[in-house]
């Protein structure tokens, strides 16, 4: 049976590794202090699941000590990114703060997302890993190639499931499939295929109206004609949700996203990527995993 998060939080050396991540977090921003610090302070207050770095944790081989700049780097990458997006986005808040662009300027939140990802780099030229850099490197490529597929996808209610999985797997996927890679122990298939069972359950949330899972207002995808799975399914059979979708009046069309069933087919196609991920284990188990 997979591990509960509560199991996971319990495996041994896992809160000492989170609790080092988050002071070596802390010192790297502040390397170079003023606006850009400032920004990814801010970034850094407003916390996370810190996922990316449990993964490298977790994928680490039994014996080895796992990396503490390998998930230093994967979080700056993710909050670089984040930072960004919310100013491509024009999204006011992110987990409940205002977002970076709103409380410091777009200038200011470009400047400081450019910053994170250097800090990002810098963790791991340190370590003098070539080909450490080099995944986070191939991972940094996804993402922008990602973030470019989904503007060429917005508004678009004939998006592809298969155009939508792959860009899952570029913006979500690789990233994870990165973490898992610099853990040191050959896991990037299972990164990839939790990634992208990741995105399509944060997707499904956006529907949902549960909030407080994806620190954004729920219908945030579909106000900004962002075809998710759960939108791309209804769309094709409510002409409402479809014509919202492509830009169209909103009133009512979220609540017609659910009466089509979309949302429970979504989450099996993110269990159907979760099981692709616990068989690509192939019996290998890392750390303590029971």
């Amino acid at each position: 049976m997979a591990a509960t998060l509560e199991e996971i939080r319990a495996m041994p050396g896992l809160d000492d590794y989170l609790d080092a991540l988050e002071e070596r977090l802390a010192r790297t921003v502040a390397t170079h202090p003023g606006l850009v610090a400032a920004v990814g302070n801010e970034a850094l207050a407003a916390g996370g699941k810190r996922l990316r770095p449990t993964l490298v944790f977790l994928s680490a081989p039994p014996g080895r000590e796992p990396s503490l700049a390998a998930g230093v780097a994967v979080e700056l990458v993710h909050m670089a990114t984040l930072v960004h997006d919310d100013l491509i986005d024009g999204a006011a808040f992110r987990r409940g703060r205002v977002s970076a662009w709103q409380a410091f300027g777009p200038a200011g939140a470009r400047a400081a997302g450019d910053y994170l990802f250097a800090r990002a780099f810098a963790q791991l030229a340190a370590t003098g890993d070539a080909r450490a850099v080099s995944t986070l490197a191939g991972a940094a490529l996804c993402l922008a190639r990602g973030e470019a597929l989904q503007r060429s996808q917005t508004h678009d209610p004939d998006t592809t499931i298969d155009a939508y999985l792959e860009r899952c797997a570029l913006k979500t996927g690789k990233l994870f499939e990165a973490a898992c890679l610099l853990g040191g122990g050959g896991l990037g298939a299972f990164g990839l295929a939790l990634g992208i069972a990741f995105q399509i359950v944060d997707d499904v949330l956006d529907c949902s109206g549960e909030t407080i899972e994806t620190g954004k207002i729920a219908g945030t995808d579909l106000r900004e004609g962002t075809p998710t799975l759960p939108l791309l399914l209804a769309a094709r059979e409510d002409e409402v949700v479809r014509a919202a979708l492509a830009g169209g009046p909103l009133d009512g069309a979220l609540v017609r996203v659910a009466a089509t069933g979309a949302l429970e087919r979504s989450r099996e196609l993110a269990l159907d990527y979760a099981g692709r991920a616990r068989a690509s284990l192939n019996g290998e188990l890392r750390r303590d995993e029971r």
